[in-house]
């Protein structure tokens, strides 16, 4: 019983530090967060957060249940390569249309609708969603967790924990920032969102050409 609940702890705390390690890197969820964050307000910036959960849910959903099948299959090049090329351009078709946005003011919009709030959570969601990153992440973790005894919803739990308090604190502390960004450099902030996503949609492309070579 004790050896459980010792075993069931491990598990939420190396799912916890995982979601700390993950929340701490400069990719496209955390610049759609920010992004909303500073260009709307901070609840903006937590819809977008919500619509990089929804993606994460869906993908631990589909990938615990399919891990066998999913194993054997994202091992194949050519399936990886698709992902890969498939995912890097839809990304940059995202990149692009970020970058192509009209400039707007960086200080808190208080007469934002249910309209941005619906297109931040969309904008979540499809970044995460579109990530190769995030269907092989999933799909590792559930292998991973296949392979042991214990109950997954653990490290789940501490995993989906961390990023979502990560993911609120850069939503939180975004409207913060135009305390250093002027008005006048809203479209700089958007052009250099947008341009980052679609280096990572080029480096998507590149790595799955790689991985067929």
């Amino acid at each position: 019983m004790i050896t459980g609940a010792i075993l069931h702890l491990s598990l939420l705390l190396k799912g916890f530090l995982t979601g700390i390690t993950l929340t701490m890197m400069l990719g496209p969820v955390t610049m759609i967060i920010l992004r909303y964050g500073i260009q709307i307000n901070r609840v903006a910036g937590v819809w977008a957060a919500l619509g990089t959960w929804v993606s994460d849910f869906f993908f631990i959903a589909i990938t615990y249940w399919a891990t066998a099948f999913i194993s054997e299959w994202i091992d194949r090049s050519d399936v990886r390569t698709g992902i890969y090329i498939v995912g890097g351009i839809a990304l940059m078709g995202m990149g692009i249309l970020m970058t192509r946005g009209k400039a707007t003011t960086l200080q808190p919009d208080k007469s934002a609708y249910f309209g941005s709030y619906a297109r931040a959570f969309l904008g979540g969601f499809l970044v995460n969603s579109l990530s190769p990153f995030t269907l092989f992440f999933w799909a590792g973790v559930a292998i991973l967790l296949r392979m042991q005894e214990h109950a997954p919803i653990w490290y789940y739990t501490g995993l989906m924990l961390s990023l979502a308090g990560g993911d609120f604190l850069k939503a939180w502390i975004a409207p913060k920032l135009t305390l250093w960004i002027k008005d006048q450099y809203v479209q700089k902030v958007q052009m250099v969102a947008g341009v980052f996503i679609i280096l990572t949609g080029v480096y998507m492309i590149v790595k799955g050409f790689l991985e067929q070579s």
